[in-house]
């Protein structure tokens, strides 16, 4: 039911009407809508819901199933939250509002090589990044095919053995750069992307962050090359 989304659904000031056609179906299982803005625009919730409970009220019969809370409302509205609750983004460890659930997602890349360039050296299309020192720059098995954003270019970083390395030059399609300064990473070992490494952490929003976007974005960019493991 649209209840001020204007995405989809039956309009809730008519949906009593619109519903008419398939309200008496035996498939006919549950009512639902969705909230806009629990977060940015709190008072929108108790609106949208209010919306729902007039609208089911004018049915017939209540469904068995009549649901709104996303993961933001469920936490700060639970007098919303129906039969049942679609927590999305804070399964995944991605900040819901002003709550913050433990991180669940990490996200590493292998180390592919490591050069060694001069002062006055470029990095990748464009040289837009030139070493102003001598630098280890280090090459990563993942690139914006992958799901790195290319918003990242010249401004995002990695965790390579607990070391903040910032992302040099532009991110390619298969293949990430960082500039490691004096220090030479190992070869074939992990750069983390997403997640904790030794004593510091990159949060699935900070990345987001970083690259200018959202949490969601970043998730549902991840590509087929990315190895998912459960655990």
């Amino acid at each position: 039911m649209d209840t001020g989304m204007a995405r989809w659904g039956l309009w809730w000031a008519s949906f009593g009407t619109d519903a008419a056609r398939f309200r008496d179906a035996p498939g006919f299982e549950g009512v639902f809508t969705h909230f806009h803005s629990p977060a940015e625009h709190p008072d929108s919730v108790p609106e949208q819901w209010g919306r729902l409970q007039a609208a089911v009220a004018a049915l017939p019969r209540r469904p068995p199933l009549v649901h709104a809370a996303n993961s933001a409302a469920l936490l700060d509205f639970p007098e919303a939250a129906g039969d049942l609750v679609r927590p999305g983004i804070f399964l995944y460890g991605g900040r819901a509002g002003s709550h913050a659930p433990r991180p669940v997602v990490r996200w590493r890349a292998r180390v592919l090589a490591m050069r060694w360039l001069e002062a006055g050296a470029t990095v990748s299309y464009g040289a837009t990044y030139r070493a102003a020192a001598r630098t280890c720059v280090a090459t990563l098995a993942a690139g914006y095919a992958d799901g790195v954003p290319r918003s990242l270019s010249n401004v995002g970083a990695v965790l390579i053995e607990g070391r903040r390395t910032p992302i040099a030059g532009r991110v390619t399609m298969d293949f990430t750069m960082v500039a490691c300064g004096e220090w030479e990473p190992k070869a074939g070992g992990a750069a983390t992307l997403i997640g904790p490494d030794g004593e510091d952490v990159i949060a699935l929003d900070d990345f987001a962050t970083m690259a200018g976007t959202i949490s969601y974005e970043i998730l549902t960019g991840l590509g087929r090359r990315v190895t998912r493991v459960y655990g």
